[in-house]
């Protein structure tokens, strides 16, 4: 059974953090999250957050690798799963204000059902923060969180008008 955690809300957040957000949602809905899924869950919550409340979710740098956007010290700890699913026993599920548990729960409801293909095609648009620094840098070079607020923000108009 989850416990919670102390509340929390930028910039005490870490990407671990939303990572462990997501496993949490994963493991109660025994719906399993691959290492690839799971960093572009916690990606889109970064694009999102900043773009609907103007500061990022996390300070970790974002990076773009052949696969998308990497948070690298989550790809540390969760590259031993080889692809497979996370087993990860989440003992306390984390608590964040009203904010951040909207954000989380818009791209959990919007996103979870995708593949890793499918969440790899909206990363790779064309354009992308992810596509506009992997295509004109060499691998391992980080996404500044400017390009990421502002496709997100583009995003967002688009939406917005239809």
């Amino acid at each position: 059974m989850l416990t919670e955690k102390i509340v929390k809300s930028p910039p005490d957040i870490t990407s671990y953090d939303i990572a462990n957000w997501f496993l949490s949602q994963s493991q109660e809905r025994n719906h399993s999250l691959r290492h690839m899924k799971l960093q572009k869950l916690v990606y889109f919550a970064f694009g999102w957050y900043y773009t609907y409340f103007d500061a990022p979710l996390f300070h970790e740098k974002i990076y773009a690798w052949p696969l998308g956007p990497v948070v690298e010290d989550l790809a540390c700890k969760y590259k031993i799963f080889n692809g497979g699913p996370i087993e990860a026993d989440i003992a306390e599920r984390p608590v964040f204000d009203e904010d951040v548990t909207w954000i989380l729960e818009q791209v959990w409801k919007n996103f979870s059902h995708y593949s890793n293909r499918e969440l790899s095609l909206e990363t790779h648009r064309p354009g992308s923060p992810w596509d506009v620094i992997y295509e004109s840098q060499n691998r391992d070079t980080e996404i500044p969180f400017e390009k990421i607020y502002h496709y997100f923000k583009g995003l967002l108009k688009k939406y917005e008008n239809g």
